[in-house]
């Protein structure tokens, strides 16, 4: 793939990434380790158990999750794509610290979907938003993105041919 490539796999990558429980799931097994699946909703507060269920169903069909046992438990931990995904997430959260956005005050979930939308609407070299933030102060997010689909896209870009497809056939 060349740079045009993956820029327009932004779009559909970040969009499919931006789900605020695969964020939290993502993040607390990078900071935490094994997240054990009887506890999701006790670790995970304010999702309920359809959210918990719909986010980790995407993030193991996305090969970012994987089912395993901790302790004897049964538990979800990160695949190689997922740790490599709790990397961009942290990316995306400190350069939306830095530049105040979406504003002075936000969680971490907000702050990474507010840079991924950004990354999402954004052609390479502009924002679409406020002039301060230039392409270039979306350097270091859009990099890591960019690596990532490089990476560990394919499986994301199977399941969303597979969703288009599943959508058409619904259509018909």
């Amino acid at each position: 793939m060349n740079a045009d490539t993956h820029d327009a796999a932004l779009v559909p990558a970040a969009a499919a990434l931006s789900h605020p429980g695969l964020i939290r799931i993502v993040s607390e097994i990078d900071d935490n380790g094994p997240l054990q699946r009887h506890l999701l909703s006790r670790t995970l507060t304010g999702l309920s158990r359809w959210q918990l269920r719909q986010a980790s169903a995407v993030g193991r069909a996305l090969g970012l999750l994987k089912a395993s046992t901790d302790g004897g438990n049964p538990s979800l931990v990160l695949t190689p794509a997922g740790e490599a995904l709790a990397e961009v997430y942290d990316t995306a959260a400190r350069w939306a610290r830095t530049h105040h956005h979406p504003s002075d005050v936000s969680d971490f979930v907000t702050r990474v979907q507010a840079t991924l939308t950004l990354l999402g609407s954004a052609p390479a070299g502009t924002t679409g938003h406020a002039p301060e933030m230039d392409c270039e102060s979306l350097h270091g997010p859009r990099t890591a993105l960019v690596s990532w689909v490089r990476d560990h896209g394919a499986t994301l870009a199977a399941q969303l041919a597979g969703a288009s497809q599943d959508e058409m056939e619904l259509a018909a």
